[in-house]
């Protein structure tokens, strides 16, 4: 099952013009790294974690595939930060009764396995920086800041234990009854049976629930990130200024 949403990062700067490139229908062109000199350390992990496309010109990604906005109207744009998270997942369940078999409320027992977040980046300049020092630009070191806080690992653990602590799902009478009317037409029975309709029901009965649960988490963490990628650009104007030395936006900052 997956999930897919994506959020804006945005700042101003100065920048220079590229030319001669092969652009798309929203007049953008891919930068490729082999274009650009040898990137720092620190930088380099990120480009690989972050799993970056590097995007010169043209629209902006918010433009062509609009999520959530800057709330900026007016305010022209150097360059952008588009994070895309989307989410994978197994689990293996286990039916049985919420309480005794008479209160016909049925509930599930759940362990979630293989639960993880990708994590896909845009960055978008709208000219070329400077080819000789494009690692050292603050426009391009404030984008990254973007991609630290979206590809930290610790929003990939919150979330994983997020869904893990709902390891027991409680139905409904009224989910509950329907189930159990269905398990008893696959099994042929028209009378009520102890435990009779716990042997028909399987975990694509209970996916619904699940994909609920870990939808829920998702946008969770979604709406985390976008508050984040929020703060950056309102405590340094979208680069402009230094990230404070101390404080959350720092903290959040750091691995």
């Amino acid at each position: 099952m997956l999930g897919v949403a994506g959020i804006l990062g945005c700042s101003c700067s100065a920048v220079q013009a590229d030319e001669n490139r092969k652009v798309n229908r929203h007049g953008q062109h891919e930068l490729a790294l082999a274009d650009l000199p040898e990137p720092p350390a620190d930088l380099k992990l990120l480009i690989t974690k972050g799993n970056i496309t590097f995007l010169i010109g043209g629209e902006r990604p918010s433009v062509v595939n609009p999520n959530r906005s800057t709330s900026i109207r007016g305010r022209k744009f150097d360059a952008e930060t588009q994070f895309r998270l989307s989410y994978s997942f197994k689990s293996r369940c286990r039916w049985g009764w919420d309480g005794a078999p008479t209160s016909r409320r049925l509930a599930i027992d759940v362990g979630f396995n293989r639960l993880r977040i990708e994590v896909r980046h845009l960055m978008w300049f709208l000219n070329m920086p400077d080819r000789e020092t494009f690692w050292e630009s603050p426009l391009v070191r404030h984008e990254f800041d973007h991609v630290r806080l979206s590809s930290d690992p610790r929003v990939s653990s919150q979330f994983v234990s997020a869904v893990r602590e709902h390891d027991r799902i409680e139905l409904t009478r009224d989910d509950s009854e329907e189930l159990i009317a269905e398990a008893n037409r696959r099994a042929g029975r028209t009378q009520y049976q102890r435990g009779g309709p716990l042997n028909t029901l399987t975990g694509a009965d209970a996916q619904s629930w699940l994909t609920k649960i870990v939808q829920a988490e998702f946008d969770r963490i979604v709406e985390l990130v976008g508050i984040r990628y929020q703060e950056l650009d309102r405590q340094t104007d979208h680069g402009r200024y230094d990230v404070p030395e101390t404080g959350e936006l720092r903290e959040w900052l750091q691995r």
